[in-house]
């Protein structure tokens, strides 16, 4: 392994935690009235990443829906099925990132 180079696995999970940042979050719903506001801290700053993976599922959804008006049949299915779970990942982070936005 040369220098800069990542382990096998690495990549992938470089890659997954683009799309799907959610594993940093922390609970803060759970422990002590301070340990609840420092994960609420945490999430909040953690939320300013959040518009980066809206725009990398927004692009993904448009691509997914282009696919579908000039695939064949079957497979404009398939991509239609894909786009429609892009598009909610979409409105699911645009939502976690409204939450967190709003003071208080």
């Amino acid at each position: 392994m040369g220098r800069g180079s990542l382990p096998p696995g690495a990549r992938m999970n470089r890659l997954a935690a683009q799309f799907w940042p959610f594993e940093q979050f922390r609970d803060a719903d759970r422990g002590t009235p301070l340990e609840r506001a420092a994960a609420q801290r945490h999430n909040r700053e953690l939320a300013r990443s959040l518009p980066g993976c809206i725009n990398r599922w927004a692009m993904l959804s448009a691509v997914l829906l282009i696919l579908c008006q000039v695939c064949q049949a079957r497979l404009a299915q398939f991509f239609g099925v894909l786009f429609s779970v892009s598009f909610c990942g979409v409105v699911h982070f645009t939502h976690v990132w409204a939450l967190l936005r709003r003071p208080g």
